[in-house]
């Protein structure tokens, strides 16, 4: 069967549709998939899933580009001049000059090239299809058409933008497109036409990643038709606009044009028609003059500077595409945006623990497990942290996302809020694997914006624990108890019932330090944990 006419069905509000098997009925498909045949019917009729390359100007474009500036043609026209005079030496340097400018421009718009496509690599190589008659298998993400439907996992990059048909606590990572730096739950339920892209929990989108859970999906945007190729159309089509430095030099080069015109005629008028020179002499007092006046080392000065300004952002990870840009950077003052995703690299970072003890400030950025733990100004040593480790042993426990590393790079699978617990826990030199081997999860309640916490329960000992981690305000009112201090004796003490380790919750304490930390722009999370309980007494309990 034949799909509706392209302009109809690209302007089709896949999230809006009612149920899945209208999605279906849009596009002539169903759970089984495409057969092999229609799917390279429509690969012809839609093309392949990638993104339009930009139009890229030639080299000669580039080059006068480069060459395109009023100092520039000065220093071009007082090189003819003073190769005219036979100077050599002063015609080398001068082209030297405007060589050096326009090796430097060069090379610096063609890294910045090599920066701006790499949005090609966020889009998924391969992805898991269903086709011939529910056949699953792995082809190149290039060969999905819309119909295809597709099977996704924690750790997958989306190929396409898909309506969900199926979902298993499928959590997504839209940081790239929403700004949003929490993984967004997925659901079938459709929404209003109007929605934005972040409220379109029945959507998948391609380039993003899958942070949790899994799910199966319909293609129903592939290329330049999904979200992120709209994304790559509206960038290639920002106009180039001059910066106000270039402003400044041109409006400069054109003051200077016409002053040393009018004193190197000034001064020819004079030699010639005052002093009675002679005409060649005379021209070549004039040229001569005018040549001084240049500045040659003035655009090449620019140039060097503004590298060294290009270079250091560079380092700091910032690619600067035109050379005149820096400064305009340069004189920002405040950068204002809705959503931190879109400005950072939407990685999370524990710099404080508070417990009973007092507030132990971490150092550190990023996913590299590389900082150390303070109080009041303190560095502390590893035999001084056990209650900072018997915070982050829950945090490691009470969690679904993993971090590894290959050769020496840290990357995380999962939420960056829980990345980001298991970083610290390194950091309090806690080993992961000995620690999960030692204590078993058992059960599980996962996140729910609904309840705002999570749940697990683990075996340790004969005994049972429940470890608990979400929102303060709604784990301190299901609290009683809190560590009486930080030291080893009540730490390895809480756990047993009645124990002098403990003491009564000071819950307005709690509640302060919860604000404070607030006020901070730090998101503050609660990590709890039960008494143990014995294997016959949960059981007799009903619980997990």
């Amino acid at each position: 069967m034949a799909l509706e006419d392209d302009s109809q069905f690209r302007e089709t509000p896949w999230h809006a549709l009612g149920s899945t098997s209208e999605v279906f009925e849009r596009l002539h498909t169903n759970l089984d998939g495409l057969t092999s045949g229609e799917a390279a019917e429509r690969l012809q009729r839609f093309g392949p899933n990638a993104l339009t390359p930009p139009k890229k100007p030639s080299f000669l474009a580039k080059l006068w580009g480069q060459l395109n500036n009023v100092l520039i043609f000065i220093l071009l026209a007082a090189a003819v001049v003073v190769a005219g005079l036979r100077e050599w030496i002063e015609t080398g340097l001068i082209i030297g000059v405007v060589v050096i400018n326009v090796i430097i421009g060069l090379a610096q718009e063609g890294k910045a090239e090599k920066a701006a496509e790499a949005i090609k690599a966020m889009l998924s190589s391969t992805a898991t299809v269903i086709r011939d008659g529910g056949k699953r298998s792995s082809v190149d993400a290039s060969e999905l058409v819309p119909g295809d439907i597709v099977f996704v996992k924690s750790g997958d990059r989306l190929p396409a933008d898909l309506r969900l048909v199926e979902v298993t606590n499928l959590q997504v990572q839209e940081a790239m497109l929403t700004g949003e730096s929490v993984s967004i739950s997925k659901n079938l339920i459709p929404v209003a036409e109007a929605s934005g892209l972040g409220d379109r929990k029945c959507m998948a989108f391609s380039a993003t990643t899958v942070s949790a859970g899994q799910g199966l999906g319909v293609v129903v945007a592939t290329g330049d038709n999904a979200q992120i190729g709209q994304i790559n159309k509206l960038v290639s089509q920002v106009e180039s606009t001059k910066t106000n430095l270039i402003i400044q030099m041109e409006i400069l080069g054109r003051w200077l044009a016409t002053i040393v015109v009018l004193i190197a005629l000034g001064a020819f008028l004079l030699a010639f028609l005052l002093a009675k020179e002679g005409f060649v002499h005379a021209f070549e007092s004039a040229v001569a003059i005018a040549v001084a006046m240049i500045p040659e080392g003035l655009p090449a000065l620019v140039t060097i500077v503004l590298a060294l300004g290009t270079k250091k952002m560079a380092d700091q990870k910032a690619i600067i595409r035109q050379l005149p840009c820096v400064e305009t950077l340069g004189s920002l003052t405040v950068i204002c945006s809705d959503k931190t995703g879109t400005l950072t690299k939407n990685e999370m970072t524990v710099v404080a623990v508070k417990t009973a003890g007092g507030l132990y400030k971490v150092s550190g950025v990023g996913y590299a497990p590389q900082g150390s733990f303070s109080l009041d100004g303190r560095e502390l040593s590893a035999d001084e942290l056990a209650g900072v480790r018997a915070v982050l042993e829950g945090g490691v426990l009470c969690n679904d996302s993993a971090l590894s590393e290959d050769g020496g790079a840290f990357t995380p699978n999962g939420a960056p809020t829980e990345v980001s617990l298991i970083t610290a826990a390194l950091k309090a030199g806690i080993n992961l694997d000995s620690l999960k081997a030692a204590k078993p999860r058992v059960g599980s309640v996962p996140f729910e914006s609904e309840h705002k916490f999570m749940a697990t329960v683990h075996e340790y000992g004969g005994r049972r624990v429940l470890l608990v981690k979400g929102a303060p305000d709604r784990l301190l009112p299901m609290c009683s108890a809190q560590l009486r201090g930080d030291g080893a004796a009540e730490v390895e003490g809480a756990g047993l019932e009645g124990s002098a380790a403990t003491a009564p919750l000071e819950e307005g304490m709690w509640v302060r330090a919860q604000e404070e930390l607030s006020s901070q722009g730090l998101r503050v999370l609660a990590l709890c944990r039960s008494a143990g309980f014995e294997r016959e007494e949960a059981r007799r309990a009903g619980s997990i």
